[in-house]
C-alpha cells in the first residue's frame, strides 16, 4: 500500500531542543514534525540545520556559510532511498536554509532518481550517495557515465524516476557564500562552485509547491530565494507563494512568541492535509495564530554590525491576498497592533499626484511608503539640511564646511572608494563595499539617495542582489524599471551613520 514519507529539514543552527529563556522555542519545520501521524502509511525523518553539530568552527563555517548542507541533502536522500518504493508521495518541508536543503534535494532527485540500496552495505550505499551527487547532481554527468551497477528505484514517471508529491517551505535563505563586503574572507573562502550547481526551482515532478516568506525581515545576508512562479507544473498540481508579516523567524519559527510563525505553521499544515499529509487533530488545535503577535527584530547581536537591505515586497493592498500576500498581512496592516503600529503604510500616487516625506540622516534606510510603479516616471525635490557629524549639508551633498576632521575623513573615503572601484573591476565582486566608503560610489557624500526595493531573486552567493538606485540630491526625476517600495537614505559609510543628525523634505510627484 502507497504511504507518505516526510522529510522535515531545519534551518540554520536550529534543532528541537533549541531554548530562549529557557522556554521552548521550536521552528515550525519540528513542530509540523510532531504534529504528523507516524504509523504505516506515513513515516517521517527529521534533520536539524546545519551549524548544530561539532565543535565551535563547525558550528560558525557551518551557520555562517552553510557548510554541511550537501551532508544534510544526502542524509535525507539516503532515508528517502531506504524506504521510497513506487507510488509512494515525498513530503519535503524546511526553513531557512533547511528549505534550500529541501528544495535542493527535490532539484537531485528530479535530476539522478533515487538510488536502489537494498543490497549494498552502508559503506558502498555512503559511497554511491557520494558519487552520484558529486557526478551526476553538482556536475551534471548523464547517466551513461555512472557505474553500470547502478540500480535506481522506478517511479512513476515517463523517465521512470521518482516525483514528489509536495514540497512547503518557509523563508528559504540560499546565501551560501561570502558576502563581496567581507573582504578577506570573501576571497579566502568563497568559491562559487560550492552552491552554482544547487537546483532549487520548481520542478514539473513537484505536484505540489508551497512557499511562505517574510515581508519584515531586513538582514541583507538573509535575502530569500523565491521560486520561478513561470516554471511550468504538472496538469494536477499546485503552487502557491505568499508573503506573510515577520522576519525570518517570524515567519519560520524559533522565537518564544510564536504568534505570527503559528499563522504561517496553520497555512502550510492546511495546504499539506489538503494534498494527503495524516496530522494528529489534537496537536492541531494547538496552534494560535495571531496576525497581531510580536513582530522581533532580528538585526540584533552579531547581525546589528553587517549590512540591511529592505525586500523587494509586492504592494500591499486588499487585491494581492490570495495571490501573492497573505491575509494576515492585510489585516495587520488594516488594524494593527498598538505597540506596533503603523504597519506598511502604503501609498500609490496617481499621475499628477505628490507626497512629501521626512528623510532622517541616521537611519540606513528610511521606508516611505509609496510604491512606484514599473514604467512610471516620478518627480523629487528635497530641501532641508541635515548633518554629518560638524559638517552640514543640504539634500545635494554640498557641505558649507571649508575644512574640518570630517571632510579629512571624507578625503580618505574618497580615496579608499576609488581603489574599491579598481577592486570590484579586477575581481568582479560588484557588492563590494569596503570600510569607510560611501555606500553609493557615483553620488556625493550625504547627499540623498533612493532606492527601489526591485531587486531580482538572490542568486546564492552570499552578496544579496539589490534594489534601483536613484541619486536624487536637490531634484532629480527617474523611472522605476520595475515596481517596489521607495527607501532614502543619505549617502554615507556604513559603520558612521551614528554621529548623523537631522532631516531633509523629500517631495515625490508621479509625473507620467
Amino acid at each position: 500500500m502507497a504511504k507518505n514519507l516526510i522529510v522535515c529539514c531545519d534551518g540554520t543552527w536550529n534543532t528541537p531542543e533549541q531554548r530562549e529563556g529557557g522556554q521552548p522555542c521550536p521552528t515550525n519545520v519540528v513542530k509540523l514534525y510532531n504534529l504528523s501521524i507516524s504509523d504505516d502509511t506515513q513515516l517521517k525523518y527529521y534533520h536539524p540545520g546545519v551549524g548544530t553539530k561539532g565543535g565551535i568552527a563547525d558550528r560558525i563555517f557551518g551557520g555562517g556559510l552553510g557548510a554541511g548542507l550537501s551532508r544534510n541533502i544526502q542524509s535525507a536522500y539516503e532515508w528517502l532511498c531506504r524506504h521510497y518504493v513506487c507510488g509512494d508521495r515525498i513530503f519535503l518541508f524546511g526553513f531557512s536554509r533547511g528549505a534550500y536543503t529541501a528544495r535542493s534535494l527535490g532539484g537531485f532527485i528530479g535530476r539522478c532518481g533515487l538510488l536502489d540500496l537494498s543490497t549494498l552495505t552502508d559503506k558502498e550505499a555512503w559511497e554511491r550517495i557520494a558519487n552520484v551527487y558529486e557526478k551526476g547532481y553538482r556536475q551534471s554527468n548523464p547517466k551513461g557515465k555512472w557505474p553500470a551497477a547502478y540500480r535506481f528505484i522506478p517511479g512513476p514517471l515517463a523517465d521512470g524516476k521518482a516525483d514528489i508529491h509536495m514540497i512547503g517551505v518557509w523563508d528559504t535563505v540560499g546565501a551560501l557564500g561570502v558576502p563581496d563586503d567581507l573582504i578577506l574572507l570573501d576571497q579566502v573562502l568563497d568559491d562559487p562552485r560550492n552552491y552554482r550547481f544547487h537546483d532549487t526551482k520548481l520542478s514539473p515532478i513537484v505536484r505540489h509547491g508551497r512557499h511562505a516568506v517574510g515581508m519584515d525581515e531586513m538582514r541583507a545576508s538573509f535575502a530569500p530565494t523565491l521560486w520561478d512562479t513561470d516554471s511550468p507544473r504538472p496538469d494536477d498540481g499546485s503552487f502557491k507563494q505568499q508573503w506573510f508579516a515577520g522576519v525570518h523567524s517570524d515567519v519560520g519559527g524559533g522565537y518564544v512568541e510564536s504568534g505570527l510563525s503559528d499563522c504561517t505553521l496553520k497555512w502550510m499544515v492546511d495546504e499539506a492535509v489538503a494534498v494527503g499529509l495524516q496530522v494528529n487533530p489534537a496537536l492541531l488545535a494547538q496552534i494560535q495564530p495571531n496576525p497581531r503577535g510580536v513582530l522581533h527584530d532580528s538585526a540584533t547581536g552579531i547581525w546589528e554590525h553587517l549590512r540591511t537591505l529592505p525586500r523587494a515586497t509586492p504592494l500591499i493592498t486588499p487585491a494581492q491576498v490570495g495571490e501573492t500576500v497573505s491575509p494576515q498581512v492585510i489585516d495587520r496592516h488594516v488594524v494593527p497592533p498598538l505597540t506596533q503600529a503603523p504597519y506598511w503604510p502604503t501609498r500609490v500616487l496617481a499621475v499628477g499626484e505628490e507626497v512629501s516625506v521626512e528623510v532622517f540622516a541616521r537611519p540606513h534606510w528610511n521606508a516611505t511608503g509609496i510604491y512606484l510603479e514599473k514604467d512610471a516616471t516620478y518627480g523629487f525635490s528635497a530641501r532641508g539640511e541635515w548633518i554629518d557629524s560638524t559638517i552640514v549639508c543640504g539634500p545635494d551633498g554640498a557641505c558649507k564646511a571649508k575644512f574640518k576632521l570630517g571632510k579629512l575623513a571624507q578625503t580618505f573615503g574618497n580615496l579608499l572608494g576609488e581603489v574599491e572601484e579598481m577592486y570590484k573591476d579586477l575581481t568582479d565582486k560588484a557588492g563590494a563595499d569596503w570600510w569607510g566608503t560611501k555606500r553609493q560610489e557615483d553620488a556625493d557624500w550625504f547627499q540623498l539617495m533612493g532606492m527601489i526595493a526591485n531587486q531580482p531573486n538572490a542568486d546564492g552567493s552570499g552578496t544579496p542582489t539589490e534594489g534601483q538606485y536613484i541619486v536624487i540630491g536637490r531634484d532629480a526625476i527617474d523611472t522605476a524599471e520595475g515596481p517596489g517600495y521607495l527607501y532614502c537614505f543619505a549617502n554615507d559609510a556604513w559603520k558612521f551613520y551614528g554621529n548623523n543628525r537631522g532631516k531633509v523634505t523629500l517631495t515625490i510627484k508621479r509625473v507620467k
